[in-house]
């Protein structure tokens, strides 16, 4: 699995790099449009914005996995305190 991941960050980094040079051999800028709007940026400006685009996707998504590892292992604590308990009248209360 880590040599997986590997070979998908070498690509990432490879296709970024080519499209990062891409993008600063362009001249000229690209106009993004919708009804009502057009926007004429620089590639680069277009490239750095998807850069902080997957930033943040790439924070969100760690910050879920924290969130449910420190979920789960409470949820163990809480199994062992209740196990460890045993057949006492405290263990029975099920509130936080």
């Amino acid at each position: 699995m880590v040599v997986f991941g590997l070979i998908l960050v070498l690509v990432g980094v490879g296709g970024g790099g080519f499209l990062a040079w891409l993008a600063l051999n362009s001249e000229g800028g690209i106009t993004l449009g919708m009804t009502g709007l057009q926007v004429t940026v620089l590639p680069i400006t277009l490239f750095a914005s998807g850069a902080v685009s997957m930033l943040l996707l790439w924070l969100g998504v760690r910050a879920i996995a924290a969130g449910a590892r420190r979920r789960s292992s409470r949820r163990k604590e809480m199994r062992q305190l209740r196990k460890d308990a045993g057949g006492r009248p405290e263990a029975a209360d099920s509130s936080f």
